[in-house]
Protein backbone atom coordinates (compact mmCIF):
# COMPACT_ATOMS: atom_id res chain seq x y z
CA UNK A 1 0.00 0.00 0.00
CA UNK A 2 1.33 3.71 -0.59
CA UNK A 3 1.98 5.66 2.11
CA UNK A 4 -0.91 8.20 3.20
CA UNK A 5 1.32 10.71 2.74
CA UNK A 6 2.31 9.91 -0.87
CA UNK A 7 1.18 11.82 -3.50
CA UNK A 8 -1.27 10.34 -6.06
CA UNK A 9 -1.54 11.74 -9.52
CA UNK A 10 -3.13 10.57 -12.42
CA UNK A 11 -4.24 11.36 -16.16
CA UNK A 12 -7.34 11.43 -17.92
CA UNK A 13 -7.67 11.78 -21.65
CA UNK A 14 -10.66 12.52 -23.97
CA UNK A 15 -12.42 9.78 -25.86
CA UNK A 16 -11.75 11.34 -29.19
CA UNK A 17 -12.76 8.47 -31.27
CA UNK A 18 -15.98 8.04 -29.76
CA UNK A 19 -16.94 11.94 -30.07
CA UNK A 20 -15.58 12.63 -33.40
CA UNK A 21 -17.80 9.34 -34.27
CA UNK A 22 -21.06 10.74 -32.63
CA UNK A 23 -20.66 14.07 -34.41
CA UNK A 24 -20.10 12.67 -37.75
CA UNK A 25 -23.53 10.94 -37.27
CA UNK A 26 -24.73 13.74 -35.72
CA UNK A 27 -23.57 15.74 -39.45
CA UNK A 28 -25.04 12.94 -41.82
CA UNK A 29 -28.16 12.71 -39.87
CA UNK A 30 -28.58 16.78 -39.76
CA UNK A 31 -27.84 16.60 -43.92
CA UNK A 32 -30.14 14.23 -44.45
CA UNK A 33 -32.90 15.75 -42.55
CA UNK A 34 -32.05 19.08 -44.18
CA UNK A 35 -31.98 17.63 -47.64
CA UNK A 36 -35.55 16.47 -47.31
CA UNK A 37 -36.59 19.24 -45.85
CA UNK A 38 -35.86 21.38 -48.88
CA UNK A 39 -36.45 18.69 -51.48
CA UNK A 40 -40.35 19.05 -49.96
CA UNK A 41 -41.01 22.29 -50.47
CA UNK A 42 -38.46 22.76 -53.88
CA UNK A 43 -39.79 20.18 -56.12
CA UNK A 44 -42.51 21.25 -58.34
CA UNK A 45 -45.68 18.96 -59.16
CA UNK A 46 -45.31 16.60 -61.84
CA UNK A 47 -47.33 17.27 -64.97
CA UNK A 48 -48.44 15.50 -67.86
CA UNK A 49 -47.46 15.54 -71.49
CA UNK A 50 -50.27 17.91 -72.08
CA UNK A 51 -48.93 20.37 -69.78
CA UNK A 52 -52.06 19.21 -66.84
CA UNK A 53 -51.11 18.27 -63.58
CA UNK A 54 -51.70 14.81 -61.77
CA UNK A 55 -55.22 15.08 -59.89
CA UNK A 56 -56.23 12.17 -56.95
CA UNK A 57 -57.16 9.11 -58.71
CA UNK A 58 -61.04 8.56 -57.77
CA UNK A 59 -62.53 4.96 -57.74
CA UNK A 60 -63.66 5.31 -61.56
CA UNK A 61 -60.21 6.11 -62.98
CA UNK A 62 -58.79 4.02 -61.30
CA UNK A 63 -61.17 1.10 -63.02
CA UNK A 64 -59.49 -0.86 -65.67
CA UNK A 65 -55.86 -0.13 -64.20
CA UNK A 66 -53.49 -2.40 -62.81
CA UNK A 67 -51.84 -1.88 -59.08
CA UNK A 68 -48.47 -0.96 -60.63
CA UNK A 69 -50.16 1.82 -62.63
CA UNK A 70 -51.97 3.35 -59.75
CA UNK A 71 -49.38 3.25 -57.94
CA UNK A 72 -47.03 4.97 -60.32
CA UNK A 73 -50.10 7.28 -60.84
CA UNK A 74 -50.49 8.02 -57.48
CA UNK A 75 -46.60 8.51 -56.65
CA UNK A 76 -46.54 11.55 -59.55
CA UNK A 77 -49.77 12.93 -58.05
CA UNK A 78 -48.13 13.12 -54.64
CA UNK A 79 -44.94 14.90 -56.00
CA UNK A 80 -44.40 18.65 -55.23
CA UNK A 81 -47.80 18.28 -52.55
CA UNK A 82 -45.67 20.96 -50.51
CA UNK A 83 -44.13 22.93 -53.27
CA UNK A 84 -43.39 26.22 -51.94
CA UNK A 85 -45.20 25.66 -48.39
CA UNK A 86 -44.50 28.19 -46.23
CA UNK A 87 -44.33 26.37 -43.07
CA UNK A 88 -41.93 24.23 -44.42
CA UNK A 89 -39.59 26.98 -46.12
CA UNK A 90 -39.64 28.30 -42.89
CA UNK A 91 -38.73 25.47 -40.89
CA UNK A 92 -35.80 24.98 -43.37
CA UNK A 93 -34.10 28.74 -42.60
CA UNK A 94 -34.92 28.08 -38.87
CA UNK A 95 -32.74 24.90 -39.32
CA UNK A 96 -30.01 26.81 -41.10
CA UNK A 97 -29.88 29.91 -38.45
CA UNK A 98 -29.48 27.50 -35.64
CA UNK A 99 -25.96 26.11 -37.19
CA UNK A 100 -24.97 29.36 -38.42
CA UNK A 101 -24.79 31.45 -35.10
CA UNK A 102 -22.82 34.09 -36.48
CA UNK A 103 -20.55 36.00 -34.28
CA UNK A 104 -17.71 34.42 -32.28
CA UNK A 105 -19.75 31.18 -31.51
CA UNK A 106 -19.58 30.90 -35.24
CA UNK A 107 -15.63 31.20 -35.25
CA UNK A 108 -15.46 28.93 -32.52
CA UNK A 109 -17.61 25.75 -34.52
CA UNK A 110 -15.35 26.59 -37.65
CA UNK A 111 -12.41 26.48 -35.52
CA UNK A 112 -13.32 22.87 -34.61
CA UNK A 113 -14.28 21.69 -37.51
CA UNK A 114 -17.75 22.13 -38.42
CA UNK A 115 -18.66 24.68 -41.10
CA UNK A 116 -21.49 24.65 -43.57
CA UNK A 117 -21.33 23.92 -47.34
CA UNK A 118 -23.48 25.52 -50.53
CA UNK A 119 -24.19 23.69 -53.57
CA UNK A 120 -27.51 23.56 -55.99
CA UNK A 121 -29.64 26.22 -53.16
CA UNK A 122 -28.91 24.20 -50.41
CA UNK A 123 -26.85 24.59 -46.91
CA UNK A 124 -25.67 21.58 -45.06
CA UNK A 125 -23.11 20.86 -42.57
CA UNK A 126 -19.17 19.43 -42.80
CA UNK A 127 -16.46 18.28 -40.92
CA UNK A 128 -13.27 18.29 -40.71
CA UNK A 129 -12.14 15.54 -38.61
CA UNK A 130 -8.57 16.70 -38.15
CA UNK A 131 -9.37 19.88 -36.40
CA UNK A 132 -12.31 18.39 -34.41
CA UNK A 133 -9.51 16.03 -32.73
CA UNK A 134 -6.94 18.91 -32.34
CA UNK A 135 -9.48 20.57 -30.52
CA UNK A 136 -10.05 17.57 -28.28
CA UNK A 137 -6.99 17.25 -27.12
CA UNK A 138 -6.40 20.86 -26.82
CA UNK A 139 -9.71 22.31 -25.56
CA UNK A 140 -12.36 19.59 -24.46
CA UNK A 141 -14.41 21.49 -22.62
CA UNK A 142 -15.04 24.49 -25.24
CA UNK A 143 -15.62 21.43 -28.10
CA UNK A 144 -18.65 20.45 -25.25
CA UNK A 145 -19.64 24.08 -24.92
CA UNK A 146 -19.96 24.47 -28.60
CA UNK A 147 -23.05 21.78 -28.51
CA UNK A 148 -24.52 21.85 -25.14
CA UNK A 149 -24.08 25.42 -23.54
CA UNK A 150 -27.54 27.60 -22.57
CA UNK A 151 -28.20 30.82 -21.83
CA UNK A 152 -30.20 29.28 -18.94
CA UNK A 153 -27.22 27.71 -17.53
CA UNK A 154 -25.53 30.85 -17.26
CA UNK A 155 -23.83 30.76 -20.74
CA UNK A 156 -24.06 34.41 -22.98
CA UNK A 157 -25.28 32.38 -26.31
CA UNK A 158 -27.20 28.82 -26.66
CA UNK A 159 -25.05 26.10 -28.47
CA UNK A 160 -25.65 24.30 -31.21
CA UNK A 161 -27.86 21.87 -29.85
CA UNK A 162 -30.24 24.32 -27.84
CA UNK A 163 -30.44 26.40 -31.52
CA UNK A 164 -31.67 23.32 -33.42
CA UNK A 165 -34.06 22.07 -30.26
CA UNK A 166 -36.04 25.27 -30.25
CA UNK A 167 -36.42 25.24 -34.13
CA UNK A 168 -37.31 22.00 -34.26
CA UNK A 169 -39.53 22.34 -31.10
CA UNK A 170 -41.40 25.11 -32.93
CA UNK A 171 -42.67 23.12 -35.65
CA UNK A 172 -42.82 19.37 -34.23
CA UNK A 173 -43.44 19.88 -30.54
CA UNK A 174 -46.00 17.17 -29.44
CA UNK A 175 -46.32 18.09 -25.78
CA UNK A 176 -47.43 21.24 -24.20
CA UNK A 177 -47.85 23.83 -26.66
CA UNK A 178 -47.57 22.14 -29.69
CA UNK A 179 -45.34 22.99 -32.80
CA UNK A 180 -46.79 24.70 -36.31
CA UNK A 181 -46.92 21.47 -38.19
CA UNK A 182 -48.17 19.41 -35.54
CA UNK A 183 -50.80 21.94 -35.05
CA UNK A 184 -51.69 21.58 -39.01
CA UNK A 185 -51.17 17.99 -39.51
CA UNK A 186 -51.03 16.15 -36.55
CA UNK A 187 -48.45 13.58 -35.48
CA UNK A 188 -48.00 9.89 -34.74
CA UNK A 189 -46.27 11.24 -31.61
CA UNK A 190 -49.19 12.58 -30.46
CA UNK A 191 -52.14 10.62 -31.38
CA UNK A 192 -54.71 12.90 -29.95
CA UNK A 193 -53.60 15.56 -32.69
CA UNK A 194 -54.43 12.89 -35.67
CA UNK A 195 -58.08 14.12 -35.27
CA UNK A 196 -57.23 17.87 -34.04
CA UNK A 197 -55.28 19.77 -36.34
CA UNK A 198 -56.48 22.29 -38.92
CA UNK A 199 -56.12 19.95 -42.12
CA UNK A 200 -58.31 17.78 -40.47
CA UNK A 201 -60.75 20.13 -39.38
CA UNK A 202 -60.74 21.32 -43.30
CA UNK A 203 -61.28 17.97 -44.62
CA UNK A 204 -64.39 17.51 -41.87
CA UNK A 205 -66.10 20.95 -43.21
CA UNK A 206 -65.24 19.89 -46.51
CA UNK A 207 -67.49 16.84 -45.53
CA UNK A 208 -69.72 18.62 -44.38
CA UNK A 209 -70.29 20.13 -47.38
CA UNK A 210 -70.72 17.53 -49.46
CA UNK A 211 -73.23 15.90 -47.00
CA UNK A 212 -75.02 19.39 -47.21
CA UNK A 213 -74.97 19.83 -50.39
CA UNK A 214 -75.66 16.25 -51.51
CA UNK A 215 -79.03 16.75 -49.23
CA UNK A 216 -80.40 20.11 -51.02
CA UNK A 217 -79.28 18.66 -54.66
CA UNK A 218 -81.77 15.23 -53.32
CA UNK A 219 -84.64 17.20 -51.99
CA UNK A 220 -84.36 19.45 -55.81
CA UNK A 221 -84.10 16.27 -57.66
CA UNK A 222 -87.02 15.32 -55.71
CA UNK A 223 -88.35 18.67 -55.67
CA UNK A 224 -88.20 18.74 -59.66
CA UNK A 225 -88.93 14.54 -59.94
CA UNK A 226 -92.70 15.69 -58.31
CA UNK A 227 -92.95 18.67 -60.97
CA UNK A 228 -92.53 16.80 -64.31
CA UNK A 229 -94.68 14.21 -62.88
CA UNK A 230 -97.50 17.11 -61.88
CA UNK A 231 -97.00 17.94 -65.93
CA UNK A 232 -97.20 14.48 -67.10
CA UNK A 233 -100.59 14.17 -65.64
CA UNK A 234 -101.96 17.26 -66.84
CA UNK A 235 -100.86 17.19 -70.17
CA UNK A 236 -102.57 13.38 -70.52
CA UNK A 237 -105.57 15.02 -68.59
CA UNK A 238 -105.15 18.10 -71.00
CA UNK A 239 -104.90 15.60 -74.13
CA UNK A 240 -108.01 13.81 -72.43
CA UNK A 241 -110.04 16.64 -72.66
CA UNK A 242 -108.55 17.38 -76.15
CA UNK A 243 -109.67 13.95 -77.48
CA UNK A 244 -113.21 14.25 -75.86
CA UNK A 245 -113.83 17.74 -77.29
CA UNK A 246 -112.53 16.46 -80.57
CA UNK A 247 -114.91 13.15 -80.05
CA UNK A 248 -117.82 15.96 -79.76
CA UNK A 249 -116.79 18.32 -82.54
CA UNK A 250 -116.98 15.50 -84.62
CA UNK A 251 -120.50 14.06 -83.40
CA UNK A 252 -121.96 17.36 -84.11
CA UNK A 253 -121.35 17.28 -88.20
Amino acid sequence: LADKTEAVTFNSTTDADKIVDAVKSFVEDYNTMITEIKNAYSTMPAEKTDGSRYEPLTSEDAEGMSESEIKAYEEKAKQGILFADRDISNLYEDLNSAINPGGADASFLRSIGIDTAYSDGLTTLKLDEDKLRAALESNPDGVKDAFTKTVENGASTDGIMKNLQTAVDRYAKVTGSKGILVERAGSVKAPATLNDNTLQDKLDDYEEQIEKWNTQLSNQIDYYSSQFTRLEQLILQMNSQSSTLMGLMGGSQ
